[in-house]
């Protein structure tokens, strides 16, 4: 009799086989145009998949329309997220111990293309696709990461934009919402015989939360436009080829800041903000050039190549520090004793409570960093489907060549404080910095998906030649190469027990990739990812439990703009450490005669410790212990959601609790914490029809208030209680 397993490998094998045929059925074609940008292979794959996968598909994102990947993301259990301005304009995502920085130790990816600013030079993620223009969004760890890379420690995130339709369809989406939100998202289609389009466009935005001192806008807007074209061969062409051209322009202007409050000004009016931080402003521009050309060799053999650039260019002004080098107190010992007998003068100018003196001492630094990124390559993988006695085998074997840069010109201009406004002094300053990171890197993998029986295994490796090159264009003698060579293998197993219960296994090497600007004393991050879990079905109950452990050999702290005592671009080095857990997932539906009442739950148990003392410049470590947990890990994370549906009515509702988390690295309750909170959103829909939706969605509900962050500056909320209504129509 042929097993469970064995029925899906061979209904995979002639799903391929029939796609590879030429046919012009269109559900064919949208199988097979989807393959080459879901990199998972959908819901039922990830099911007997050696490893943690995560499907977040069109009908899960509609629930709640939200439009912070923060909250998208916090149904995925394994991913840690730090909140900094309340819609996830920049992102903090971690996986199991990575550092959620900005999201810089995780794989980026639109389409299955790498789309962080500059992944290898400088991958702090600036700019992340709008989740709100996204079809589905799919998330994995372990062995499946390391096909993808550079970033191997915790995983990969790939968002899926709207695919072109098989027959003429738009849809237009609108909602208006609490501090001024407004959402436009609306996109039309259609296919031919050969050719089909797509266009699409998105804005949104929102006067923002917060209060400034003297007034002004605390929000921010963004625009995104896409256009997307494809040619299918015809079906009596030799070979299937399928060809995707995407183009698309994004930009973003938000008054935001990394300056925040004092913990007794942040228990009085959480949403202030000081008036030193009147002239912050963050202007980005994003451009992309994507194809993805398929072609049908054989029934068991395809590949496929992939082309594109990224463009991405900003300007970050901001407050920095009161004048850095002559000021007696720095910004972050004024806003943690405010009251002090010298820190004390230079609160009372944060606040606008007194002008400045004319001073040098009594001075504001405001920098613009301006950068500017570019990410480019090419990629081909080929998928090659054969037998080898009883064993059937998925075959993939790529290649890419990769080129990115950041060129960084940061100035400065200095402030004083009259009667609530910064004023110019008039006086020009020297550049703060010019410099370039530029990266070529090689890469290429083998991955063999094998089944056998009840088994499915997975074998791969990955391996990386990076080349980094940094320019300091003051100062020739900061200037650095660095090349590395690495080796990445990975293995995982799934054996299906029984109908019911299936388990699973998996090992891979974490890599991430030093910067270009860090020397030969700092080794690139490393560890050894082991995971081991089960999935359970049981009348309608699904179930899924892994437990982690990462053994970091070489953990690394990268310096941002931001921190103290170090260089933009500086790295540092952890050594050691260990970071085990527990994620755990559940669902079930339950019907009552014309009810029916989904129920979705999923937990995250994380510890952490250094394994090695040491003395760090890097400022989330600082002075480490044996023993000290990680920073900015929350040990406990849970969500849970429920939905209420009758024929056109839907009550949506999901409760999630986030525990503290360490500021800096430490143990016990020393050191600052952020809060642990519970925020719960709800959701009423209406359909009117197949084709009109109505809902009123309500995000934190009961307007819990935490401090989410401390960093870079002070004490951060996350976003009060927000109405926000839409309107859905489909064409």
């Amino acid at each position: 009799m042929i097993s469970s397993v064995w029925k899906l490998a061979v209904k995979k094998q002639i799903s391929i086989i029939t796609l590879c045929l030429t046919t012009q059925v269109w559900a064919e074609e949208k199988l097979n145009q989807l393959d080459a940008i879901y990199v998972t292979g959908g819901k039922e794959e990830i099911e007997t998949t050696p490893g943690s996968a995560h499907v977040l598909d069109k009908q899960t994102l509609e629930k709640f329309e939200y439009s912070d990947i923060h909250q998208v993301l916090g149904s995925v259990p394994g991913v840690y997220i730090r909140a900094e301005d309340g819609y996830g304009l920049r992102p903090n995502i971690g996986m199991r111990g990575a550092p959620s920085e900005r999201s810089q130790k995780i794989t980026l990816m639109e389409d299955g293309i790498l789309i962080a600013p500059a992944p290898y030079s400088a991958p702090a993620a600036y700019y992340f696709p709008n989740v709100a223009r996204m079809e589905s969004v799919e998330v994995f760890k372990g062995p499946a990461s390391i096909q993808y890379g550079p970033n191997t420690v915790g995983g990969a995130i790939n968002m899926v934009t709207t695919p072109i339709p098989f027959e003429r369809r738009s849809e237009i989406n609108m909602s208006y919402g609490s501090q001024n939100f407004r959402k436009l998202h609306a996109y039309s289609g259609d296919s031919g015989e050969s050719f089909g389009w797509l266009l699409e466009g998105l804005n949104y935005g929102s006067d923002g939360f917060k209060e400034l001192d003297n007034g002004g806008n605390t929000g921010f807007n963004r625009n995104d436009f896409s256009g997307k074209f494809n040619y299918i061969s015809p079906s009596d062409s030799r070979y299937y080829q399928h060809l995707d051209l995407k183009v698309g322009y994004a930009d973003e202007i938000s008054n935001e800041t990394y300056l925040g409050l004092t913990d007794d000004d942040f228990s009085a009016t959480p949403y202030r903000r000081y008036a030193a931080s009147q002239l912050d402003k963050l202007d980005t521009t994003h451009s992309q050039v994507h194809l993805i050309h398929q072609l049908g060799i054989s029934d068991s053999l395809s590949v496929t190549t992939k082309v594109y650039q990224n463009n991405f260019e900003r300007s970050w002004n901001k407050f920095e520090e009161f004048r850095r080098g002559i000021a007696a107190n720095t910004l972050a010992q004024v806003l943690e004793n405010p009251t002090g007998i010298s820190e004390n003068k230079y609160y009372e100018l944060l606040t606008a409570t007194r002008d400045s003196n004319g001073t040098e001492l009594e001075k504001f630094d405001v920098t613009d960093n301006s950068r500017e990124y570019v990410s480019r390559g090419i990629e081909l993988s080929a998928n090659l489907d054969f037998e080898t006695g009883d064993w059937l085998h998925e075959l993939q074997v790529g290649a890419r060549l990769h080129h990115d840069s950041v060129d960084r010109n940061h100035s400065l201009k200095t402030y004083e404080m009259v009667s609530g406004k910064m004023i110019h002094d008039g006086i020009e300053h020297a550049p703060l910095l010019i410099d370039m990171g530029d990266t070529k890197a090689a890469a290429g993998y083998v991955k063999d998906k094998l089944y056998f029986d009840e088994w499915v295994f997975t074998l791969g490796v990955r391996g990386e030649l990076i080349r980094g090159t940094y320019t300091d264009k003051d100062n020739s003698s900061n200037n650095n190469t660095r090349t590395d060579l690495v080796f990445i293998p990975g293995a995982g197993a799934f054996y299906q027990l029984n109908e019911h219960l299936g388990l699973l296994f998996g090992m891979n090497k974490g890599f991430s990739p030093n910067a270009p600007k860090a020397n030969d004393n700092v080794k690139p991050e490393e560890s050894i990812n082991t995971e081991l879990g089960l999935r359970a079905s049981f009348s309608g109950l699904n179930v899924e439990a892994i437990g982690f452990f990462n053994d970091y050999s070489n953990l690394v702290g990268r310096c941002r703009n931001a921190d103290s005592n170090c260089s933009v671009g500086e790295e540092f080095n952890g050594g050691n450490v260990h970071v085990g857990g527990l994620e755990g997932s559940a669902d079930y539906q339950l019907s009552m005669s014309e009810w029916k009442l989904p129920i979705e739950l999923t937990y995250t148990y994380t510890e952490s410790s250094f394994q090695e003392s040491f003395t760090s410049g890097f400022s989330q470590w600082g002075d480490v212990d044996v023993g000290d947990e990680l920073p900015y890990l929350p040990k406990h994370q849970m969500r849970l959601q429920a939905s209420l549906i009758k024929g056109a009515w839907a009550l949506n509702g999901a409760a999630k609790y986030i525990s503290s988390m360490r500021e800096i690295a430490g143990q016990d309750d020393t050191g600052p914490h952020t809060d642990s909170y519970t925020t719960i959103d709800a959701v009423v829909a209406y359909s009117y029809s197949k084709k009109l939706r109505a809902q009123l969605a309500i995000d934190n509900l009961l307007d819990e208030v935490a401090i989410v962050s401390r960093r870079p500056y002070g004490a951060r909320p996350n976003k009060p209680r927000s109405l926000t209504a839409s309107i859905i129509y489909k064409l």
